[in-house]
C-alpha cells in the first residue's frame, strides 16, 4: 500500500522551539507538541516560570500521555527577550550546544496587547510592543533560519502566532499598535515565506481569535459589556479554548502534511471576520 499521500503530524526528534512558552496559547500547544514526540527548547523571560512549566510538562506526559520518564521527550529551558536580537542570537546558540543539532521547527508566540485610545497611545509603550510583538518576530525568525541556511538543511517550518487583529479592528477595545504590529507580523511572514522558500524553510502566520487564556479571563473578568460584545460578533458566540489551535500548529510544523503550505495566514477565529 502507498501511504505517501498521507500525512503524519509526528515530529520525533524534531528539535522545536516555542517562545511565549508560560504562556495560556503556548501551555496547550507545549502539550501538543509532546504528544508527537517534539524535543523542546523553551523560551520566556522568567526562568523559574519556565522551569515551573517544564515540570508542569513532565507530569502531563507521565499521568495524561502515560509515558515513561525515559520516554518523555528532551526539555530544555531558555530565558529570552525576544526583542533583543543579541540575546535572542545567544539563546539560539545555547540550543545548538545543549542539543549538538539544530531546531526543525519554531512556533513563535511571545507577544502582548494594550488598550489605548489611538491619539493617547504613549510613544514609549508603542515603541516597546512593537519591539516585542514585531521585531522580536523577525529576531527570532533570523537567528532560527541563519543555521539552517548556511548548512544548507532543508524542513525548517516556522510559525507565528499573528491574530485576527492583524486584519480586522478590534471592537470595543482601542489597541492599534497591537493591530499594527500583528498586521506587519503577517506580512513579514508572507516575505519570509517568500525569501525562504530556495532554503526549504516554510513560514506561515496563525491568527486567532478570541481566545479564553487565564489572562484574556482576567481582562474580561467584571466586564460583562466587553465579553458580550465580543462574543456577539463571532458566529460561533463564544470564545475559543487555548487547545483548539493546536492541531493548525501542527499542521503548519508537519512538513509532511503542508508541504506546500507558506506565506499563508490561516485565521481560527470562530467565523469572526464572516460578519
Amino acid at each position: 500500500m502507498n501511504t505517501s499521500c498521507i500525512p503524519t503530524f509526528k515530529l520525533t526528534n524534531e528539535i522545536t522551539i516555542v517562545t511565549g512558552a508560560c504562556g495560556g496559547l503556548s501551555n496547550s500547544i507545549i502539550r501538543a507538541l509532546l504528544a508527537y514526540e517534539a524535543p523542546l527548547a523553551l523560551f520566556d523571560r522568567n526562568i523559574e516560570a519556565l522551569e515551573k512549566t517544564k515540570e508542569e510538562m513532565i507530569t502531563f506526559c507521565l499521568e495524561e500521555l502515560q509515558l515513561k520518564r525515559e520516554c518523555i521527550p528532551r526539555m530544555e529551558c531558555y530565558a529570552c527577550n525576544i526583542a533583543d536580537a543579541n540575546a535572542v542570537e545567544e539563546a539560539c546558540s545555547k540550543v545548538y550546544n545543549d542539543f549538538q543539532e539544530y531546531p526543525l521547527h519554531l512556533v513563535n508566540t511571545a507577544g502582548y496587547c494594550e488598550n489605548f485610545p489611538a491619539e493617547e497611545y504613549p510613544a514609549p509603550n508603542a515603541e516597546n510592543l512593537i519591539k516585542v510583538n514585531l521585531l522580536g518576530s523577525l529576531y527570532i525568525a533570523q537567528s532560527f533560519a541563519r543555521p539552517l541556511i548556511a548548512n544548507k538543511i532543508k524542513g525548517g517550518s516556522i510559525v507565528m502566532v499573528g491574530s485576527m487583529s492583524g486584519v480586522i479592528v478590534n471592537d470595543p477595545q482601542p489597541q492599534i499598535a497591537y493591530n499594527m504590529s500583528k498586521a506587519g507580523v503577517i506580512h513579514m511572514v508572507k516575505t519570509l515565506g517568500a525569501e525562504w522558500a530556495k532554503f526549504g524553510i516554510r513560514v506561515n502566520t496563525l491568527s486567532p481569535g478570541y481566545i479564553a487564556t487565564p489572562l484574556t479571563k482576567n481582562v474580561i473578568n467584571g466586564n460583562s459589556e466587553m465579553y458580550n460584545r465580543w462574543v456577539s460578533l463571532v458566529p460561533m458566540q463564544r470564545m475559543s479554548d487555548p487547545s483548539e489551535f493546536s492541531g493548525t500548529i501542527l499542521y503548519l510544523l508537519s512538513n509532511s502534511a503542508s508541504s506546500y503550505t507558506t506565506g499563508e495566514n490561516i485565521v481560527v477565529d470562530g467565523g469572526y471576520q464572516c460578519w
